[in-house]
């Protein structure tokens, strides 16, 4: 069975536990490694989103610049770096990374990166936004607040920015492509085709895609949902299974039961960290 996951969050952005508590549970499960992965949300005008109001009590998650993002993570990647000599267990310092398209993200984004010397990134998009990005971005749940040509044209834009964030080369993996699916606006029939163009892209430039059991936690199937996954197994997209865990009972959640399913699947290719 896989012993570690890469997507992880503490209490430095909106996890309830601290990093020496992860990485004694990740000891207590008797892994080989784990990745801590907080929540690096950087866009330029957040202020001015529909979800302000909302984010603005979430500090230690959104930043509206690079340099006070970049000070907040040299302090936590320094932190864990420290905490980490105290446990018998690799560890490695990632973040989860919301990707934006806006002109100029990309380039301020890569030299952050590239300072802050991570040892990997993985995109998690959890935002929409019915613009070219630059502006009134905000959460799914206000997905139902357009009317219905907008709210298409915010989903298809959506997956297509999926495409874009792996497309970059900036992410070791691609996290719950579907987490849109708890907008029930998502499964409309009308997506068919961009959810199928997105998986053939993943397919066709060797993208790594995670299989998470935080959908088991949450809804009772994973992320990807079950037909997403057969066909991205059938395709050989590399995969990687995860727990989003945001708290030490959730780390390893089920990975027992993805491991039975994947081998049903008789998925073949599957991630592990490769040094940089």
């Amino acid at each position: 069975m896989q012993k570690f996951s890469f997507h992880t969050h503490t209490n430095f952005s909106d996890g309830s536990n601290s990093i020496e508590d992860m990485l004694q549970q990740a000891v207590n499960l008797g892994w080989d490694e784990i990745g801590i992965s907080d929540h690096m949300i950087v866009h330029e005008n957040l202020q001015s989103s529909l979800s302000w109001n909302k984010w603005k009590q979430e500090e230690h998650m959104f930043w509206d610049n690079f340099d006070d993002a970049f000070d907040y993570f040299a302090r936590s990647r320094d932190y864990i770096r420290k905490a980490a000599e105290n446990y018998p267990i690799k560890v490695r310092i990632g973040a989860e990374v919301d990707f934006f398209a806006y002109p100029g993200w990309q380039e301020k984004f890569e030299k952050m990166i590239e300072k802050l010397s991570l040892d990997y990134c993985i995109s998690g998009n959890h935002f929409l936004f019915n613009d070219d990005c630059g502006s009134d971005i905000f959460d799914i749940d206000l997905i139902h607040t357009f009317e219905e040509e907008a709210q298409n044209k915010i989903i298809k834009r959506h997956l297509k920015t999926l495409c874009a964030a792996a497309e970059s080369g900036f992410f070791d993996f691609m996290a719950h492509i579907d987490y849109m699916r708890k907008m029930d606006v998502f499964a409309k029939d009308i997506f068919a085709e961009d959810k199928a163009n997105m998986l053939k892209f993943f397919a066709d430039n060797n993208i790594t895609v995670e299989v998470s059991t935080k959908g088991l936690r949450k809804g009772g199937y994973f992320y990807p949902c079950a037909d997403m996954l057969k066909n991205l197994v059938e395709n050989n997209v590399k995969l990687v299974i995860s727990d989003d865990a945001h708290s030490v009972d959730q780390l390893g959640y089920r990975f027992d039961y993805a491991e039975e399913v994947l081998k049903e699947l008789n998925c073949k290719n599957r991630w592990s960290f490769v040094e940089k």
